[in-house]
Parts: structure tokens; C-alpha cells; sequence
């Protein structure tokens, strides 16, 4: 099995810095540090009873520092208290690794002498010295094999948290989320008065909330966002549009019984005239539902580029077709016409469930983690009411979807939902967070305790080891409100992660 390691080299010379990194450990480094006592490569020995292809793990050795790691962490629950270190130096008399023990004496072992031994990593950093040939010069590394310390690769909702619903209102009975423009719009009712609560990044919990007077009966579960503006229905089929935050409404002369989404700068709908089901948009465009088509009840549109096509596309998921029964099929437009995506539906069909658009990892073998888009659907009601508690991916846009691994299903005390809106937000994460209050509610990558407004389950996200770096942006996946199998409304947001989008990225 062939052998990988890295060979990372920072070295200041007459105020001048340069850097080589990441060669393998088969090559040689031109410029030696005195009497040849440098690591040229490290590396774990081959032991498919750790890890497989654990010889694999990728080392990084930072010679102005005296650091050996492994950046990208091995996986969570890989025993290290046994590995099989295989060094390469520039020639030394002696080479020691000196091995913490808790509560008791270092231990050194004599790697020259014993190359086979094998060291205990669990304890924390290892020392590695070196000695040169000539005994003049001795050179001391810090050696890390980082391990997760969560399941990195799974939708954390086992370390969610959560808060109510942002309003004005003392009671909520509707509610509807939406994403426009980079913020969040969610839409409360009492079923007298409405409120507008408006966030640029709702784990800030920064919401501006306002009392609003559209002038008609909203449908709030009809709330929409186009390129152009926010749309909505009131109970007479009648179709309004805002271009002000919704603030105030415009009659746009319109029915629709039902909105699907937005299209580029129009919104997507469907109207029923004596039976008879149309798709219609806010520009004019008519055509027949198709067969199968859902003309209400599925998901909200999730959007995106297809690297097949020129058009922008979008895709749903789910509802209730012209007949009255539930579709488990996805459907794609391209701006022009609507196309069943099915290879492989949804196991079950559902109205109201929840997609979202997200990130999984897949491990190569070379324990680099590749990053994969991928469709998430959660929720929905099936056609015995009953809410869906599974959660399924999809790896091409909808076109077929399948159970999503373990770690990514909803834990115990996360409700299952019908007609809840999943958004994503990239949220700053920062190592010293300020002071302001969109900093406090992500301290130190969540290490220490959320802020009173949200309520943490059990456990926290930890993160690995990495060099120095000041704030990168982490996607939260919010989910809004949702009903349960009596039509009741949650009052609640609850946030999920993957948990390595929330490590510090590799520097």
C-alpha cells in the first residue's frame, strides 16, 4: 500500500519567508536546518484495525514551528493509544519520542534503536527529539494526531437548538418564513393582526419586527419571494405583491388558488376554473397542469444552476395533485416548461414537506474529506395525516432521493412537522468573537453556553485542532414553525449544522 504524508516547510530567512508544503514523503528538501536534524516526513504505519488506510493520513510537518498534525482530523472514535509512527529525518544521532502519561512519568522511546514500537497519541501532544550526528544541535517537534471529537460528517441535529418564533404578536396561530434577497422574512398572525419580522442572519436573533395593515385577509401560509418582491393570496383568491418589505400591498388584478414559488422576477402559481387546473405566473403565462402535477402542498421551490443546462432551474417536491391524492414526485422548471424529475421518488408521498438545499462529506481514501451538494427533505404530512419523522437526501436535484444515513435524522425531541420552511443562512463564526450582539449567540464555535433566547439540548459541538485563523462562514440550516398532525402550530426555530462546517478551516 503506498505511502502518503506531508511535508509542510516554513522557514524565515533574512526577513523573507517561504513555504513548501504537502510533498510526499519520498522527496527531499534541498535546505537543511543544522546538521541535517529535520523531519522529512512522518507518517502512521499501515493497521486496518484502527483505521482503514490509516498509512493514508495526510501529515503536515511546519518546520519553523515544530509542528507535525494531521489537519484534517482522523474520524470520530479512531483509537490512537497504539500507532506505528514512520519518520524520515536529514540524519540524526538519536531520534526520542517522549509519550505524556497522566498522573505519572513521561515515557521515552527510542525510535533508532525500536522503530517498531508503538506510541500512545491519546494523551495529547507527543514530543519527538531529534538529535543531530554530531551531537551539537538538538531539535524538539510537537507531534498532534488530531482526532474528532463529533460525528464531523452527519446533520448535527443531535446539538441543535432552539428558540420561538420572532414576532410582535402574544399568540401565534399562522406563520410563514421566507428567504428574499439574503434575509429572512417571517410573517405572524393571531388571525386579527399581522407582523413582518425581517433578520439578515436569524442565529443573530437581530429581528426588526413590525405591526402591519396589509388592507385584506392574508392566506400567511401563501407567503412567497420573487426576484422582484414578496407575494401572498387573500381568502378571495386575490393575489398581492410588495416591493417594500411588506410593508404595504399591491393588487396585482390576479387569481391564484395556490403559490408555488419564484422564478426569476415572477411568481409561480396554480388556479382551478370549473375543475379545470392552470399553471399560471404573475406575468401571464398559462399552460395546463400536467398529469401528476401538484397543484398544492408541495415543497417551497429550491433553486439552482444545473451544470447540464443554460436555464436556471428550480425543483419541488411532494403535494396534492388535481385528483386530490399526494405525489411523491419531484418536479423541475427551467423558466419555460414544468418536466417530472423522478427516477427515484420519495418512499412515501407527502404534502408540506420541507427542502433545502445543504452539504454532506464523503471520505476518500486518502481521509480527505469531499465536499458533495445535496437536496435535504424533512417533514410533510402522509395521506393518513400522520407527520413524517425521516429525513431523505437527494444527490441529483430530486431526481431520485433515498434515506438519509442515521446521524443525519431527527433526534427524539425535534418534533416531526408539516408545512415548516427550512432556510439556509451562512453565519460568521469567529474564534474571538466581539462584543456586539449578533457576535453573542456563537461564541467560540459553540463551545460555551448560547445566550439566554436560545435553549440548548444536551451536548455541545466541539472543535478540532487547526492553525490560527479569525472567522469563516458556517451554513445553519433554520426551520421555522410547521404543524403537527392536528394542525397545530409550532412556536418554534430550531438550527441544525454539519458539524465540520463548524471546525476552523485547515491555514
Amino acid at each position: 500500500m503506498s505511502r502518503i504524508s506531508a511535508f509542510c516547510l516554513i522557514v524565515a530567512l533574512a526577513g523573507a519567508g517561504f513555504t513548501a508544503c504537502n510533498s510526499s514523503h519520498d522527496d527531499f528538501y534541498d535546505t537543511e536546518l543544522p546538521s541535517s536534524a529535520i523531519v522529512k516526513s512522518f507518517y502512521i504505519s499501515e493497521n486496518d484495525k484502527v483505521l482503514d488506510n490509516l498509512d493514508k493520513v495526510f501529515f503536515s510537518i511546519d518546520l519553523a514551528n515544530l509542528r507535525i498534525f494531521n489537519a484534517d482530523s482522523m474520524p470520530y472514535g479512531t483509537d490512537v493509544h497504539a500507532l506505528g509512527p514512520k519518520i524520515t529525518t536529514g540524519g540524526v544521532s538519536k531520534l526520542e519520542l517522549i509519550v505524556p502519561r497522566p498522573g505519572k512519568a513521561d515515557t521515552t522511546y527510542n525510535y533508532v534503536e525500536n522503530p517498531e514500537d508503538s506510541i500512545n497519541f491519546s494523551n495529547g501532544p507527543v514530543k519527538l527529539k531529534l538529535t543531530s550526528i554530531n551531537e551539537l544541535v538538538s531539535v524538539t517537534y510537537t507531534v498532534n494526531v488530531n482526532v474528532h471529537k463529533v460525528k464531523s460528517d452527519s446533520l448535527s441535529w443531535g446539538d441543535v437548538a432552539y428558540t420561538a418564533l420572532p414576532t410582535k404578536l402574544t399568540k401565534v396561530t399562522e406563520q410563514q418564513t421566507v428567504k428574499h434577497n439574503g434575509k429572512a422574512y417571517c410573517l405572524t398572525s393571531d388571525g386579527d393582526k399581522y407582523c413582518m419580522a425581517i433578520s439578515e442572519n436569524p442565529g443573530s436573533k437581530e429581528w426588526v419586527s413590525t405591526i402591519i395593515n396589509p388592507g385584506f385577509a392574508m392566506r400567511v401560509e401563501t407567503l412567497r419571494s420573487a426576484g422582484d418582491g414578496l407575494y401572498v393570496i387573500d381568502g378571495n383568491r386575490r393575489l398581492f405583491k410588495s416591493t417594500d418589505e411588506g410593508l404595504s400591498w399591491t393588487d396585482m388584478q390576479m387569481e391564484m388558488d395556490y403559490l408555488i414559488g419564484g422564478y426569476e422576477n415572477e411568481i409561480i402559481g396554480t388556479v382551478t376554473d370549473k375543475g379545470k387546473w392552470q399553471i399560471v405566473t404573475s406575468t401571464g403565462k398559462k399552460m395546463d397542469a400536467p398529469v401528476g402535477f401538484p397543484v398544492s402542498g408541495s415543497s417551497v421551490p429550491v433553486e439552482y444552476s444545473f451544470p447540464m443546462s443554460s436555464a436556471h432551474q428550480l425543483t419541488i417536491v411532494g403535494g396534492r395533485t388535481s385528483g386530490g391524492s399526494l405525489t411523491n414526485a419531484s418536479w423541475g422548471y427551467d423558466g419555460t416548461q414544468w418536466a417530472c424529475l423522478s427516477n427515484v421518488a420519495l418512499p412515501e408521498a407527502l404534502e408540506g414537506v420541507a427542502v433545502f438545499p445543504y452539504f454532506i462529506f464523503e471520505i476518500n481514501n486518502y481521509w480527505v474529506a469531499n465536499e458533495n451538494s445535496i437536496f435535504v427533505a424533512i417533514g410533510g404530512k402522509n395521506k393518513a395525516g400522520v407527520c413524517n419523522r425521516t429525513v431523505y437526501i437527494s444527490y441529483n436535484y430530486g431526481m431520485s432521493w433515498k434515506k438519509a444515513p442515521v446521524l443525519m435524522q431527527l433526534p427524539q425531541n425535534m418534533r416531526p412537522s408539516a408545512y415548516a420552511q427550512a432556510v439556509v443562512f451562512p453565519t460568521e463564526m469567529n474564534v474571538k468573537p466581539s462584543a456586539s450582539a449578533a457576535r453573542k449567540a456563537w461564541k467560540d464555535i459553540a463551545l460555551r453556553p448560547l445566550p439566554p433566547f436560545w435553549s440548548i439540548a444536551p451536548g455541545k459541538i466541539d472543535s478540532r485542532a487547526s492553525t490560527a485563523i479569525t472567522s469563516w462562514e458556517c451554513p445553519y440550516v433554520y426551520v421555522f414553525g410547521g404543524i403537527d398532525e392536528y394542525d397545530d402550530l409550532y412556536n418554534t426555530v430550531w438550527r441544525g449544522v454539519v458539524n465540520r462546517l463548524t471546525f476552523k478551516p485547515i491555514q
